[in-house]
């Protein structure tokens, strides 16, 4: 999992992004008549038509995921989520987060639901779900291909149907950069930005809101922290999808956590008491990521700096700005 994060993110810091632009507008053979128009049903338990009432002439953020995953999917979608913040009340309004489970025949309605809870997705992003084969149909349309669930990638649909312009990224690319790109696909966003520059100015990030890597520590654990634990996690800013992670080696022991960290699922399997507790707490569970011992002391190190610096915050909220 680390691998195939470290990977993903290699690539688009050389290529901008995962597939580029797929159909341009006028030529595009996306649409009605090449997206399927199969029924589905969404997380609250109502039937929509896929293209007629999910696509057509809307701009789409498309993501599969299945509730069961314990790995890339809750990582994935609580990216997504951190993406959607960032787009503010243009969700909703002009742009649609559209999750298809890729496990329809267990993921029903009410699961789906619960799960979209878990990352306080709100108005603006539909799951979901429907029969199997129509279900196959529509990812085999949409790119989506893997044989078996757990092979499936990383990779997010960027659409405007009423331009005719598809885009392939990834959840892990950086979130201001992909919060631009589906900013982009809007051409009343674009008109109204004007030039590049001028939209580069306007930025992805909403008024007030502080980048999540805004300030550079050095720290190896850094990079690793944001990409796979940032999207679920904070140091010193209460609960996420998980629990906050201040002070963490304060309240836990450290080797207990560099073994929580490297094989999450070994230790619940195990009934590891804080493992379970943590299970029980938390809809969703840490999942494996595959990271080494030393990945394991990286991130440990830098939580500690983090926990520090969120702790001297708080008895004086003002110390960083003096000059």
């Amino acid at each position: 999992m680390l691998r195939r994060l470290f990977a993903i993110s290699a690539m688009i810091a050389l290529f901008g992004s995962v597939g580029g632009s797929i159909a341009a507008p006028g030529g595009s053979p996306w649409g009605a008549g090449y997206l399927p128009n199969v029924p589905v049903i969404t997380q609250d338990g109502k039937t929509l038509q896929f293209y007629d009432d999910v696509i057509k002439d809307k701009i789409v953020v498309i993501s599969f995921i299945y509730t069961t995953c314990r790995d890339i999917c809750p990582v994935m979608t609580a990216r997504l989520a951190q993406v959607k913040d960032k787009l503010g009340d243009l969700v909703g309004s002009r742009i649609f987060f559209v999750s298809i489970s890729i496990e329809p025949e267990v993921d029903t309605p009410d699961k789906l639901k619960n799960y979209a809870e878990v990352f306080q997705t709100g108005p603006g992003w539909v799951f979901l779900t429907g029969n199997s084969a129509d279900i196959t149909v529509l990812r085999h349309k949409l790119g989506e291909r893997s044989r078996k669930v757990f092979e499936h990638r990383s990779d997010i649909m960027l659409g405007n149907d009423a331009t005719g312009e598809w885009a392939k990224d990834s959840a892990f690319s950086d979130l201001n950069t992909l919060a631009m790109t589906i900013k982009a696909m809007d051409p009343v966003w674009r008109n109204q930005m004007g030039s590049p520059e001028t939209a580069a100015a306007d930025g992805a990030v909403g008024r007030g809101e502080r980048p999540i890597a805004a300030t550079s520590t050095g720290l190896p654990g850094q990079a690793l922290f944001i990409k796979a634990c940032a999207a679920c996690h904070t140091i010193g800013s209460g609960k996420r999808v998980g629990p906050d992670l201040q002070a963490l080696t304060a309240r836990r022991d450290r080797d207990w956590i560099v073994n929580y960290l490297m094989e999450p699922d070994q230790m619940r399997a195990k009934k590891d008491p804080i493992a379970l507790e943590l299970s029980g707490a938390y809809k969703i569970r840490m999942p494996t990521l595959g990271l080494s011992k030393n990945d394991a002391a990286d991130l440990i190190a830098y939580i500690d700096a983090m926990s520090y610096v969120a702790a001297a915050n708080k008895k004086d909220p003002h110390a960083g700005h003096r000059h």
